[in-house]
């Protein structure tokens, strides 16, 4: 066992108590705890250029509801504002770093970051965590692999660094709490993706990973698919005690060869046996909707001995759900986090977290200790079931995430349901797929971009083509109803050459993203937001 991992890991435990008591107390009354956690927010801030014009003298929380909801759109100006230097716009407490979001749905946006806001979303963390290590304690007694995007890509006019929600609160740990992760920070900061995955699978296996935690599953997927590929050279690397030639400035390849140090034989016969990360018994990530979609290869990867359970369901605005390590996707609202309003669909008015029914599908909306008041997140959830008596949530699609050019009235739900069958049907791994419409010829319809694992065949190809097609009728009505009906175009399949995707992620990755972090959109309404590797297959 390692014990230095295994100590902190339970010292961390240990703190987490306070934090699981709150939530507990909270779930038992929903109503009281968001009540009071809306004032908190509102009377700290309540100073504020934004609150004078919105909710100074706002004190419940039916009031509050005649505040403006925020779009993304409209929070930028004032984020803009802050990061040229003006404070006391949006929160009282000055903001002390900026996310770069990803930008997988539209232009990328700024998010500020506070330390009261880090202090909130910290909450959701440690009672995820907490539950967690009680279902699963062997995944907690070594080294985590932690996914992590670049601290800063830019600085601010007001000093403040501008990078990834993962770097920022990576780089924030204490330097203790930072030596239960295989990953140094450095390895994120290798900019050829090719490198830094080799250099990923040389840090894992000399930790050897009881954990492994990201956000999105599929690069998850590609690093196990690269522990196979890489199997001898990374064998051999350990056998040697030396770097392959790999593309890296001087200074980082001598900051890993000297991770690395001398010969490690033992560890080298333990890759040659397939068994690189014995101690590995967790994977925690997303599994629910477009997620959902890479779950069966990752669990087919891993094996019978690893547990596959869903994450906190978050974005850099916020954090959402509390997971408890149960199978079912979704977790506990975070009560304790920020304060929540939803929006079902076809409705007016926003109701509270106490008021949400089982079953119902709703838009999410935030009110967050960074200054997002009534934010529209853009994501839609359903509820599934309760905690206690606070609503459990599952993710299920981003509010644009459709498509409508004859009446089908796609969404991506649809899509996720009818590829999965499809990859199921022609035996099919997929590496990255997404479904495009296709406008211009006598009927409108759609094409499958897909990149699959391997070089299947025309025939299965052909295969994968009619099932998708079909299953995408089973999954929607209308869908089914215009195809038969000759008003749909049949789908076409467009199937990228292997590596494209590898470049895309490369091109995100150069721009500053954080490569783990990249959301898979399965349905876009507007193929002018492929990037142009993806728009380019849909001319061929």
């Amino acid at each position: 066992m390692a014990l230095f991992p295994s100590l902190l890991h339970f010292a961390g435990n240990l703190a987490r108590g306070k934090h699981v008591r709150a939530f507990e107390e909270a779930a038992a009354d929903p109503e009281g705890a968001q009540r009071a956690r809306l004032a908190e927010i509102l009377e700290r801030n309540r100073g504020t250029e934004y609150a004078g014009a919105h909710f100074a003298n706002v004190r419940t929380a039916e009031a509050y509801q005649r505040a403006p909801l925020l779009t993304p759109a409209g929070l930028q100006p004032w984020v803009k504002r802050e990061m040229e230097g003006a404070r006391n716009l949006l929160t009282a407490d000055a903001p002390v770093y900026y996310v770069r979001t990803t930008g997988s749905t539209g232009e990328p946006k700024h998010i500020p970051i506070t330390h009261s806001y880090r202090d909130e979303f910290q909450r959701t963390v440690h009672v995820s965590l907490w539950h967690l290590r009680q279902r699963f304690p062997a995944a907690f007694h070594s080294r985590a692999l932690y996914f992590v995007g670049s601290r800063r890509v830019a600085r601010a006019a007001d000093g403040n660094d501008v990078g990834t929600m993962s770097g920022f609160n990576f780089t924030q740990m204490p330097a203790l709490v930072r030596a239960i992760y295989a990953w140094p920070y450095e390895l994120f900061e290798v900019r050829d993706l090719r490198a830094r995955s080799f250099l990923a699978l040389l840090c894992a296996t000399l930790g050897d990973p009881s954990i492994i935690a990201g956000i999105f599953p599929a690069p998850i997927v590609y690093l196990l698919r690269d522990l196979e590929a890489q199997a001898e050279p990374l064998a051999r690397c350990l056998r040697e005690g030396k770097l392959p030639a790999l593309d890296l400035p001087s200074a980082q390849r001598d900051f890993f060869q000297r991770a690395l140090g001398g010969p490690r034989p033992s560890l080298a016969r333990r890759v040659e046996s397939g068994r690189s990360w014995p101690s590995l018994r967790l994977v925690y990530c997303w599994t629910g909707a477009t997620a959902g979609l890479y779950v069966p290869e990752l669990k087919r990867r891993l094996g019978p001995d690893v547990a596959v359970r869903d994450a906190i369901y978050s974005a850099c605005e916020g954090w959402c759900s509390i997971p408890m390590g149960e199978e079912e996707p979704g977790g506990a609202l975070a009560l304790t986090s920020h304060f929540f309003e939803f929006l079902e669909e076809g409705a007016e008015r926003p109701r509270f977290a106490w008021q949400l029914e089982d079953g119902k599908r709703y838009q999410i909306i935030l009110t967050t200790s960074a200054g997002l008041y009534r934010y529209q997140l853009g994501d839609v959830v359903e509820v599934c079931g309760f905690h206690r008596r606070a609503p459990r949530i599952r993710f299920v699609r981003k509010v644009g995430a459709a498509s409508n050019l004859a009446g089908e009235k796609l969404d991506e739900s649809h899509v996720n349901t009818a590829v999965a069958r499809a990859l199921a049907k022609a035996g099919i791994e997929a590496t990255y797929f997404t479904l495009a419409p296709r406008l211009g010829g006598e009927r409108p319809g759609y094409a499958l971009i897909l990149e699959a694992q391997g070089a299947p065949p025309e025939s299965t190809l052909a295969v994968l083509r009619e099932a998708a097609d079909a299953a995408l009728g089973d999954a929607s009505f209308d869908y089914g109803r215009l195809r038969a009906g000759g008003q749909l175009a049949p789908l076409v399949l467009k199937h990228l050459e292997a590596g494209t995707y590898a470049r895309v992620r490369q091109a995100k990755v150069e721009d500053g993203s954080a490569e783990a972090q990249l959301k898979t959109a399965h349905l876009v309404a507007d193929a002018g937001a492929l990037p142009p590797e993806l728009r380019a297959a849909l001319k061929t």
